[in-house]
């Protein structure tokens, strides 16, 4: 309601300054301003103004679209013959009026318009200018409505893309959230079975991390933000989990630094980095070692990786390269412009470095 009304003060306001302007431009500089002698071309152009909003909204949205071209053409022919005679009777009438006013006997008869008196010698109209300054005020408004009308649904197709441009971000991110690597899942499950079929001390623990790890990713997936210590007790049992599948071989180096009580951060915004890590990261024949690091900054998170990489499959390397790939649009859909993402990739190593920009929450 507010912005219909906004709008239309604003219409009103426009409107007003045009026709003042196009008023005042219509006097001779020996006149002075007077309503009688300018009331004619006031109500003529409202006349215009009118047809102005009846074009652009009814006449153009109701028959272009449906393709009545035709009966468009006849109903604005009709309009500017009505508004020529509506023109001319208009000024006549004011012409006699005035002529009244002044003690002047009125001639028998609408007079011609290069008649009247507040009108100099050189600007009096012949006869056929009659039609054409109308006509040509008439036309001018024609184009001005059809350009206001065709502005006016580009910035509706526009907001509409815009808005369909948004709903599909949201579904994608809702869909970007969702993804749980299925290669954790089932390969944590099987190890779990292993422990069971062993009679190890280590199921019970792996059972506990398992479910404090799905736990946190379905309450999670639909919250904008967590505390940046959440997400960090979240990536310690995911890490604790994993040391339980792997031999004895695996160094895992996970170093905090800074003051992280002041930070909130998406939930699962590392995570699909450090799996990249254990995937590839990890040698069953030689000592492996990852290097995972958050800092705290003042109003910033810095997240790096460092692991050897090993050989991996054609498939495998697609896999990372999807993980990755959806890792980035999610991070363009969540912090777009604050964030800088930097990977260096050799045939032996590889090495990431997140900044996360605006993360304090002093800031917030």
């Amino acid at each position: 309601m507010y912005r219909k009304l906004k709008r239309i003060l604003l219409h009103v306001l426009l409107w007003t300054i045009i026709l003042a302007t196009i008023t005042l431009m219509s006097l001779h500089p020996d006149n002075t301003f007077s309503w009688a002698r300018n009331l004619p071309f006031i109500i003529t152009y409202l006349s215009l103004v009118c047809f102005f909003y009846l074009n652009a909204d009814y006449l153009f949205i109701k028959l272009i679209p449906n393709k009545k071209y035709l009966l468009y053409i006849l109903i604005v022919g009709v309009i500017v013959l009505l508004y020529i005679y509506f023109h001319h009777y208009i000024f006549s009438l004011f012409f006699q009026l005035d002529s009244f006013h002044g003690h002047n006997i009125p001639p028998k008869g609408p007079p011609p318009l290069d008649a009247l008196p507040f009108m100099p010698e050189k600007r009096r109209m012949i006869p056929i200018r009659r039609v054409l300054l109308p006509l040509t005020q008439f036309l001018l408004f024609w184009a001005l409505s059809l350009c206001y009308r065709l502005i006016y649904e580009w910035m509706s197709l526009n907001k509409k893309n815009k808005e369909i441009e948004a709903e599909k971000s949201i579904i994608e991110l809702a869909y970007l959230k969702a993804q749980i690597n299925p290669h954790f899942i089932l390969n944590t499950l099987n190890t779990i079975y292993s422990f069971i079929l062993k009679g190890s001390e280590k199921a019970s623990d792996a059972v506990l991390l398992y479910s404090q790890v799905i736990r946190y990713i379905f309450d999670k997936i639909e919250t904008n933000f967590v505390p940046l210590q959440e997400e960090i007790d979240y990536i310690n049992n995911y890490i604790d989990l994993q040391i339980l599948r792997f031999t004895d071989t695996l160094n895992i180096e996970f170093e905090i630094k800074g003051n992280v009580e002041d930070h909130k951060i998406a939930p699962l915004t590392f995570i699909s980095f450090i799996e990249n890590s254990f995937q590839y990261g990890i040698s069953n024949h030689y000592p492996s070692t990852i290097s995972i690091q958050i800092e705290a900054l003042d109003d910033s998170i810095r997240f790096t990786t460092k692991n050897r990489k090993y050989k991996k499959n054609d498939f495998q390397y697609i896999g990372k390269n999807i993980g990755i790939k959806n890792t980035r649009r999610k991070l363009n859909l969540i912090y777009p412009e604050k964030h800088k993402l930097s990977i260096k990739e050799t045939d032996d190593s590889f090495y990431l470095d997140l900044i996360i920009f605006n993360t304090s929450y002093k800031q917030k």
